[in-house]
């Protein structure tokens, strides 16, 4: 029973490592300066999730350290905040990239929720 699983993992493994040599490849040379309020609020939200997870058990402190980290270079780095887009200022490509990344995350998401609920 354990096979289909293992195989299902190396296939998403072998997906993630091809898109992310794609990525790279096809960034390859271009300067990209870090956006430092999306690290500000990824760290909020682990920082909290990190308080939860820390309370629930006390030995797991990987979020809440991780959290603390973004939040710190999110707010080191405050005067190079860029101003978030709005969706109507994206063009048409950027759109068509935020809309395949919203379906993936969707549906990876399904995919771990099904999973758990098989597993539990």
């Amino acid at each position: 029973m354990a096979m289909p699983w293992i195989i299902l993992m190396v296939l998403i493994l072998i997906i993630i490592v091809t898109l992310a040599i794609a990525f790279i490849y096809k960034n390859k040379g271009k300067k990209h300066e870090p956006d430092y309020y999306t690290f500000f609020i990824m760290g909020i939200i682990w920082l909290f999730f990190g308080i939860i997870m820390t309370i629930q058990d006390n030995s797991n402190f990987f979020f809440f350290i991780m959290g603390l980290a973004f939040t710190a270079i999110g707010l080191a780095n405050k005067k190079k905040w860029k101003k978030p887009t709005k969706w109507k200022d994206l063009s048409d490509n950027e759109r068509k990239v935020k809309m395949i990344a919203i379906a993936v995350g969707v549906i990876a998401l399904a995919f771990g929720l099904i999973a758990f609920m098989l597993v539990s």
